[in-house]
This record gives structure tokens, sequence and C-alpha cells, in this order.
């Protein structure tokens, strides 16, 4: 159930939470997609090691705010019930088989899993991650937790690319296109 303000027409607090994968990289696109498509409050969640990908001034381009760093000099305005507070729906994307992890445990180590911890709006999860890693037991496992829990996990789309370190082509699971990320958000926020 989305806040009963949204139904006064207020404009959707999107918040994106984004942890440390290759994948980060084309996160600009489905920022870009969300904006164009829904007038809305942007906000991006980065973990430390996602701005080890890409730099939080770059996603800044593409959001109306960027929350990064785990300081607590920042909690006056960063502070998990605050940002939990200022948004409707928040999308992991990309989700690490790390983050999953801790979030099917229910661990907080970082603000961007304190967040989901404290999430009483909808969290929906994009996979990404090696084929091998998607595959094994203990992620499986914990996507079923987060399922179970009322979490949204999104199935992976598998995508062939070049991987210059085994020189050759692999499948692994990747994020959907940014216009269907679009379309179950607006489904979300409807």
């Amino acid at each position: 159930m989305i806040n009963n303000a949204l139904s006064n027409k207020r404009r959707p607090r999107i918040l994106v939470g984004a942890s440390g994968s290759v994948d980060i990289l084309s996160l600009p696109s489905y920022l870009s997609a969300i904006k164009i498509g829904i007038d809305c409050d942007l906000t991006v969640l980065m973990t430390p090691s996602a701005v080890s990908f890409l730099p939080a001034s770059s996603i800044a381009l593409y959001a109306d705010r960027v929350i990064c760093g785990e300081l607590p000099t920042d909690w006056p305005t960063d502070k998990p019930s605050r940002i939990v507070a200022d948004h409707d729906v928040l999308l992991v994307l990309p989700a690490t088989a790390n983050t999953l992890s801790q979030a099917a445990q229910g661990a907080a180590p970082n603000r961007l899993t304190t967040v989901i911890l404290a999430a009483n709006f909808p969290v929906l999860f994009f996979p990404v991650m090696g084929a091998v890693m998607w595959e094994k037991s203990a992620v499986q496992r914990n996507v079923s937790q987060l399922r179970e829990d009322g979490y949204q996990v999104i199935e992976p789309v598998w995508h062939e690319n070049y991987d210059a370190s085994l020189k050759r082509m692999v499948g692994h699971p990747s994020l959907p296109t940014p216009d269907h990320v679009l379309e179950l958000l607006k489904a979300i926020l409807q």
C-alpha cells in the first residue's frame, strides 16, 4: 500500500539503492528513464562499494539527490528512518548477492541495508551477479526468503557479454531493460 498522501496527487518519491556491481555503470540510463517516464522526486542511495564503481558526482547528474557514505555526521539529514519517511518505494538496482544475503538475514551493516530493514513501503530487488553465483543454493535460499518476507525480487534477464578476463562470451543474470523497470515502477505506484 502506498501512502495516502500519494492519492492526493503528490509527486511520488522514489529511492534507488545502488550496490557495488559493474552493472551500476548502466544506472544513469535507468535513472533517466524514470525521470522521463514519471514526474517524481528521485533519490539515489549508494553503498560505499557502489561509489567505488561510479562516483556519486556522476549519478548526481541524473537524480534529484544522492546519498552516499556512512559518516555519522550525515545522520541529521540522512538517518535511515528519515530516508524511509521521505520515500514511497525503493528499487535496489543493482542488487548484488551480498546485498540480497544481508537483506534476507535482516542484517544492516550499511545505510542501504538499514533502510531496507526499516522500509514500510514496497522494496523491489533487481539481482545481478555471475551465473554460477546466481545458481548457488545459498543465493536461491536468500531470494526465496526475501519473497517470503514480502519483498519483490525481479527475475534477472540473461545476457551474453564478452568477458575480457576469460577471453570468451559468457551468460550471466543481469538487469531488465530500463523500460521494463519503468513499467514495474508505474504499476507499483498506481
